[in-house]
């Protein structure tokens, strides 16, 4: 028997994960905020998540699994739960396309692209899992296949791998002319997980676009550039370097600040730490690992927060991140890290 907040359940067998447990904490924080749609779970497993969201959210869910023994361990899990609810043992996308649903979870094994279509034509909500980091921020060949988007391994790979999660979900919302408004944005351990508003307007899906670009990067100074969609990019950097282009992804806003201080108010431990600090992100793309910079420059790294005080003080906008302790976001060019970092 496993107890995870207000829900016991049984596995008998089937995957249940424990180091996904802050990922479901902050997944009941965020469903007790929203409308109270019914969610599909559409890969429930042992059926934890809709349970809790039941339980702690006090939301009506939809289970699927495509597992048989997973859909009786779900149906023996609610009843051990004093719960009921409406199981099914379907492929996912073929049940999203014939069954519509406000707010669709989607957490498969592996990456989420090829469920992403299917959600999109009737979701006003949706809550991604990923968990083929390397194919979001850094082996091409698998980003191409799955993204339609080129990476590379930067300094600062999970920025670069969460808006390439979320500039292939505005790509395909788009085709549907919904437009994406991300709620809340985060990595941890091994996954990434986002939660966003699809909207249906074909002039906001349109104006959408301006917010997917590419960004350049320099493997060897780190410098970075964005580039929005059209812009023809510098094929150098100053240092002489060849660029790289790394996209389309995501060059808006990875929150809505107004909901997640609302979030915030009913966290606590661990859940309120890592809530902050992604609140307390600056909204850009633009992210550094101050300790690889000072590694080639044969310098000592400076404690994080101190340097983004500097460079705040110098008229920047600076701030941690909440994926890395030597990582930060800033608009300021890596030659004015670069000074500062020397001086």
């Amino acid at each position: 028997m496993i107890v995870e907040g207000k829900a016991k359940i049984s596995t008998d067998g089937i995957f249940y994960n424990p180091r996904m447990k802050l990922c479901r904490d902050l997944d009941m924080l965020i469903y007790s905020e929203l409308e109270k749609n019914t969610v599909l779970d559409a890969f429930s497993a042992t059926g934890i998540r809709g349970i809790r969201a039941m339980l702690e959210a006090g939301r009506e869910v939809v289970f699927n699994d495509a597992n048989p023994k997973a859909v009786e361990v779900i149906k023996k899990n609610l009843q051990l739960n004093g719960l009921s609810a409406e199981v099914h043992c379907r492929e996912a996308t073929l049940l999203m396309r014939e069954i519509p649903f406000r707010h669709i979870d989607i957490d498969p094994f592996g990456s989420p692209a090829n469920y992403i279509e299917s959600a999109c034509i009737s979701a006003e909500f949706l809550s991604v899992t990923a968990t083929d980091l390397e194919a979001l921020c850094c082996k091409n060949s698998a980003s191409m296949r799955k993204y339609s988007a080129v990476v590379f391994k930067t300094d600062t790979p999970h920025e670069v791998g969460l808006r390439v999660l979320l500039g292939y979900i505005a790509r395909i919302s788009a085709r549907f002319e919904k437009k994406i408004e991300p709620v809340i944005a985060w990595t941890k351990e091994h996954y990434y997980r986002v939660h966003l508003r699809m909207k249906r307007s074909t002039s906001l899906s349109l104006k959408m676009f301006e917010k997917l670009g590419f960004l350049v990067y320099c493997p060897k100074c780190f410098r970075k550039e964005v580039v929005k969609l059209g812009e023809i990019p510098e094929r150098k950097c100053r240092c002489g370097t060849d660029y790289l282009a790394l996209g389309p992804l995501w060059l808006g806003e990875l929150k809505d600040e107004v909901f997640l201080e609302k979030v915030i108010s009913k966290a606590e431990g661990e859940q309120k730490k890592i809530l902050i600090k992604i609140l307390k992100e600056i909204d850009s793309p633009t992210s550094y690992n101050i300790q690889k910079i000072c590694s080639r420059l044969g310098r000592s790294a400076p404690p994080t927060k101190d340097f983004v005080e500097k460079l705040e003080s110098q008229g920047f906008k600076a701030s941690t991140t909440h994926y890395c302790g030597y990582c930060i976001k800033t608009d300021a060019k890596i030659e004015v890290i670069e000074k500062l970092l020397k001086a």
